[in-house]
C-alpha cells in the first residue's frame, strides 16, 4: 500500500449527488476526493444513460441551476427541457468540478473501510491495480445503492418486505438515418409483435426530430448488490433492448437505428441506509399540503413511481404528491458520527424512494451534506450532528435552494399510460 493521502472530505460516488456533494465543499476551500468508478461525472444520467429530469427543476439549489444554464447553452436540452444529452452533461459535471477544485479518481472504488468506534477514519481504494490508503474527516455515501455505508458496517434496509426491489432498466437512443433499415433478429431472440408485449415503459419518446430516447427494458428480480445477479440483469436488458429496437424498426421508425445506449444498467433502488430519522409512507402520502420539517434541508417534488415488483410492462403505482423537504436526519447515519449520505441511499421507506430517488432532488441532497461537510470542519464539529442546521439551512438558500416546499410545483406527468398496481407496497 502506498502512502497515505488526505482529506477533508471523501465523496464515494460521482453521480449527480456525488457531484454536487464534492462541488459543495470544495467551493468552500476545503480538500475534497470524489472517487467513482466509471470514466464520468453524473452517475446513471451520463454514464447510465438515463438523460431525463423527472421532477420539477426550480428552487434545486445553484449547483444544479448552474448545470442547466451551461446544458441550455450547448443547446443540449431536449422536449420541453425534460429530456437532455447525457454525452454533454458529462463534460459540464466534470467541468464543474474541477473549477471548484474537486480532485476526481475515475476507474476506483471503495474495498475497505477503516473505523475507530462510532468515526470513520480511512478507505481502501483500488484503482489501476494500486491500493490508495485515503484518510479523511468526513465522509458521504453517494454511492447509489449505499456501498460505503455497508463496507463501514451501517444499518440498512433493502427491498420490500420479501427483499424485492424495482427493477433495473437499460436505456438507449435510436436516431433517424434517413434510410430505412435492415430488419433482423438472432434467432436466440423472440420479436415482440405487439405493444403488449414490451418488457418495460412503451417502446419510448421521440425528444426531438431525429432522436428516440429508449426506457423500455425491464429486468426483473435480481438484487443490483449481488455481483452475479448485477451482471444477469446486464445481460438480460441487453437482449431486451435489441428486440425493442426491432420492434421499433418494425412498426414506428423504419429508417431508425440504435445509436448507444448506458455503459452500465439502471439501477433504481439498492439499499436504503438506515439514518437518524426514516421518512416513511404514512408521512408522505394523502396530503393536501406541503410537507416542511425544521431540519429539511432539500425538497422533493416528484410523484410517486413505484414500478411493480413482479409484473412485466408497464404497470405500477403512480400518485400525485404536493411537495415534500427531507430532512437532514435521513442523511446521517444513525452508527457513525461522520457519515452521511445523499441520493437514492438516503433513510426512508420503499414507497418514499420511490418519488425522493429522482435527479433533481438528489442534486439538492448532494449540495446539503457538501455544504454540511464544509461547515463541519468549519465549525471543528466533531460529531455531524454539531452542526448548526440553522446555519446549514441559512447556506442552502443563499446558495439558491428553495426550502420551503409550498414554494415548489408537484411534478406529475400524464399517469395514464401508467397501470394501477400496488403490489402491496412497503
Amino acid at each position: 500500500m502506498s502512502d497515505f493521502h488526505k482529506y477533508d472530505v471523501l465523496v464515494a460516488g460521482g453521480g449527480t449527488a456525488g457531484t454536487a456533494a464534492a462541488i459543495s465543499a470544495a467551493r468552500r476551500g476545503h480538500r475534497v476526493l470524489l472517487v467513482e468508478e466509471m470514466n464520468c461525472l453524473g452517475g446513471v444520467s451520463t454514464g447510465g444513460g438515463v438523460a431525463e429530469w423527472f421532477a420539477s427543476l426550480g428552487g434545486m439549489g445553484n449547483v444544479f441551476d448552474e448545470t442547466l444554464g451551461k446544458m441550455a447553452r450547448f443547446g443540449a436540452r431536449y422536449a420541453n427541457n425534460r429530456w437532455f444529452n447525457p454525452e454533454y452533461l458529462k463534460g459540464v459535471w466534470q467541468l464543474n468540478a474541477e473549477a471548484a477544485g474537486v480532485d476526481i479518481l475515475f476507474h476506483a472504488s471503495v474495498m475497505r473501510v477503516r473505523t475507530e468506534a462510532d468515526r470513520l477514519v480511512a478507505a481502501e481504494i483500488t484503482c489501476c491495480s494500486q491500493t490508495l490508503d485515503v484518510r479523511a474527516d468526513w465522509f458521504i455515501d453517494t454511492s447509489g445503492e449505499g456501498d460505503l455505508c455497508a463496507l463501514a458496517g451501517a444499518a440498512f434496509q433493502q427491498g420490500d418486505a420479501k427483499g424485492r426491489v424495482l427493477h433495473m432498466s437499460l436505456t438507449a437512443w435510436m436516431y433517424d438515418t434517413g434510410e430505412k433499415q435492415t430488419l433482423w433478429l438472432p434467432d436466440e431472440l423472440e420479436p415482440i409483435d405487439s405493444a403488449d408485449e414490451l418488457p418495460g415503459l412503451g417502446s419510448g419518446w421521440k425528444v426531438s426530430d431525429n432522436r428516440i430516447y429508449l426506457n423500455a427494458t425491464k429486468v426483473l428480480n435480481q438484487d443490483p448488490t449481488d455481483p452475479f445477479q448485477l451482471s444477469a440483469a446486464e445481460r438480460e436488458a441487453r437482449r431486451q433492448l435489441l428486440r425493442i429496437a426491432h420492434y421499433v424498426q418494425r412498426f414506428e421508425y423504419p429508417t431508425y437505428a440504435l445509436a448507444s445506449s448506458g455503459a452500465r444498467i439502471g439501477i433504481r433502488e439498492g439499499r436504503r441506509v438506515t439514518g437518524d430519522f426514516v421518512l416513511t409512507k404514512e408521512l408522505v402520502l394523502n396530503r393536501d399540503a406541503a410537507l416542511d420539517f425544521e431540519d429539511g434541508v432539500a425538497v422533493a417534488t416528484c410523484q410517486i413511481d413505484f414500478h411493480s415488483l413482479s409484473k412485466a410492462g408497464n404497470s405500477g403505482w403512480r400518485q400525485r404528491l404536493e411537495p415534500y423537504s427531507i430532512p437532514f436526519r435521513c442523511m446521517v447515519s444513525k452508527d457513525f458520527s461522520n457519515l452521511m449520505m445523499a441520493g437514492k441511499c438516503i433513510s426512508v421507506d420503499q414507497v418514499v424512494h420511490s418519488s425522493s430517488r429522482m435527479t433533481p432532488t438528489c442534486c439538492s441532497m448532494g449540495q446539503a451534506v457538501g455544504t454540511a461537510a464544509a461547515l463541519a470542519v468549519e465549525q471543528g464539529a466533531g460529531n455531524i450532528r454539531e452542526v448548526s442546521i440553522e446555519s446549514l439551512r441559512a447556506t442552502l438558500a443563499a446558495d439558491g435552494m428553495e426550502l420551503d416546499p409550498s414554494k415548489h410545483h408537484a411534478f406529475a406527468p400524464d399517469q395514464s399510460d401508467f397501470d394501477e398496481d400496488e403490489e402491496n407496497a412497503s
